[in-house]
């Protein structure tokens, strides 16, 4: 009887442990484009096969182009169905328009690929940004050769994340882990 009363407990609190997330972990790509598309209808996000023109055996990965209604474009890798890297890019200067739906491509981009909650992946983006936003005016102020603010994360087995920061554009990226 104690031994089930053990058990019990311990499955409990492998719950309660888990359930602070709001979904688990995707390394699907189509779950992915599905859950971009989905929440950023307004965006009009398509992943198109782009024409790639190479010699030999070509990419190992299947590339696909991120297009949408805004000028914020992108590109996923996949092997088969799995997930191996995103990025989103936005020319600049922009407007606050384009800014916010860059920012909302990779606070869901960062949802479904670490299956995190919305305010734990607001939380991650806005720190990132005011990381870059600092990096890129310390880098100016430096005089560096190639101005730029880069900050990554990682976040063990779920994957990276990382941002770079130029006066010509800004880049998201998320890559997959691999052990």
């Amino acid at each position: 009887m104690r031994r089930r009363v053990l058990i019990v407990l311990a499955a409990s609190f492998a719950a309660l442990a888990g359930g602070g997330q709001a979904h688990a972990r995707n390394d699907s790509c189509e779950a992915f484009k599905a859950f971009l598309q989905k929440n950023l209808a307004d965006l009009s996000p398509q992943f198109v096969r782009p024409v790639v023109v190479t010699r030999g055996a070509g990419p190992a990965n299947e590339l696909l182009d991120l297009v949408t209604s805004k000028r914020i474009d992108g590109q996923l890798a996949c092997d088969g169905d799995r997930f191996v890297r995103f990025e989103a890019r936005i020319a600049m200067p922009a407007d606050p328009a384009l800014r916010d739906g860059f920012y909302r491509i990779q606070e869901n981009a960062i949802r479904v690929k670490f299956g995190w909650s919305a305010s734990r992946a607001a939380r991650l983006i806005h720190s990132m940004t005011a990381e870059a936003a600092d990096y890129l005016r310390g880098s100016a102020e430096r005089g560096d050769h190639f101005v730029s603010g880069k900050v990554e994360r990682h976040e063990g087995e779920a994957g990276d994340a990382g941002l770079i920061w130029t006066s010509a554009d800004r880049t998201f990226s998320l890559v997959a882990y691999t052990p």
